[in-house]
C-alpha cells in the first residue's frame, strides 16, 4: 500500500486540513505558556539533544534551538503532515506517532508534549515511549488541559455550523481523564519512571476578535472538520450569519480562559 493511498487516522485528517488557520491563530496563543515550560529547563554548557513530540507548524522550535545549544541536536515530531510541513525545514522533521516513536532508546536530554497527550486514544503509550527516549535524569516537559471553557465566540460558530445540518464530528478516544488535574498527570507519570512531577496552573487568557474567532472556528479543529463538509452555499451562509452574531459581541466574549496545566519531570536517573 503506498502512502498516498493508505487510510490517514482522523485525528491526523483535522489537522492536515487545518494546519494553517492553527498555525496563524491557535498556535500563537498556546506558545507563550510552553515557553514558560522551556523556563524550567536550566542552563547547560553541554549540547543537548532535544526531541518535540506533536511539534506541529514548529512554532516552539526557535526557543528549543537554544535549549539544545551550540552543537545540539533538535528535531521536530508529529503525526499531521500537514502540520509538520510548515515547521521550520532546517530542523528535521519526522512523521510518527508519539505512542511509537522512531527514535533510539535514552537519546533525549529534553522531551516536550505540548499540548497533545490528551487527544491520544491512550496516553500511557505515549508515556512509555518518553521514558524510553528520555535518558536517566533527562527532563520532560507537559501541556495539558485542566478545564476547557468555550467562549461566548466559539458558541456562536458552533451554532451556525449546527443550524446549517453540519454532520456530527466522529467520536475519538481522547486521554482528557488521564491529564486534567495535577493528581492524574502524577499518577500517569509516575509508573512510567519519571520523578520529581511538578505541575502549575494557569488560564490560557488567549484574546481574540471576530475575524480570528471566525477564522478558528471555520477553520480547524472539529468545527473546522464540519464546516469544510458542507456545501459551498452553506459555508457561505455559516460565514455571514456568524459574522454578523460576532459583529455585536463584547470583547470579553473572546477572551479563551481554559485551564492550562504546566507540568515538568525527571526521568529517574535509576533509568
Amino acid at each position: 500500500m503506498t502512502p498516498e493511498s493508505r487510510p490517514v487516522p482522523t485525528i491526523a485528517r483535522v489537522f492536515d486540513e487545518g494546519a494553517t488557520a492553527y498555525a496563524e491563530f491557535w498556535a500563537p496563543a498556546l506558545h507563550r505558556h510552553a515557553l514558560t515550560l522551556l523556563a524550567a529547563v536550566p542552563p547547560s554548557a553541554d549540547p543537548r539533544t532535544v526531541v518535540d513530540v506533536a511539534a506541529g507548524a514548529g512554532t516552539l522550535l526557535p526557543a528549543l534551538r537554544a535549549v539544545a545549544g551550540e552543537g545540539g541536536r533538535l528535531v521536530a515530531l508529529d503525526y499531521s503532515a500537514g502540520m509538520l510541513a510548515l515547521a521550520d525545514p532546517t530542523v528535521p522533521r519526522v512523521q510518527a506517532d508519539a505512542a511509537a516513536l522512531p527514535l533510539a532508546s535514552e537519546v533525549a536530554d529534553v522531551a516536550v508534549y505540548a499540548f497533545v497527550l490528551f487527544m491520544l486514544p491512550d496516553a500511557r503509550g505515549a508515556v512509555a515511549e518518553a521514558a524510553r527516549v528520555t535518558r536517566p535524569g533527562g527532563q520532560l516537559l507537559v501541556a495539558t488541559w485542566g478545564t476547557q471553557l468555550d467562549t461566548a465566540a466559539d458558541a456562536v460558530v458552533r451554532e451556525e455550523i449546527d443550524a446549517a445540518g453540519a454532520a456530527p464530528f466522529p467520536a475519538l478516544a481522547r486521554s482528557d481523564e488521564l491529564t486534567d488535574t495535577p493528581d492524574r498527570v502524577r499518577s500517569l507519570l509516575e509508573p512510567a519512571g519519571f520523578v520529581d512531577v511538578t505541575t502549575t496552573m494557569q488560564p490560557l487568557e488567549a484574546v481574540f476578535d471576530a475575524a480570528s474567532a471566525l477564522e478558528m472556528g471555520t477553520g480547524f479543529g472539529t468545527m473546522g472538520w464540519r464546516f469544510r463538509r458542507l456545501s459551498p452555499d452553506l459555508q457561505r451562509q455559516v460565514t455571514k450569519r456568524a459574522a454578523d452574531r460576532l459583529a455585536v459581541l463584547a470583547p470579553d466574549d473572546f477572551v479563551d480562559r481554559s485551564e492550562v496545566l504546566l507540568t515538568t519531570a525527571r526521568r529517574s536517573p535509576s533509568g
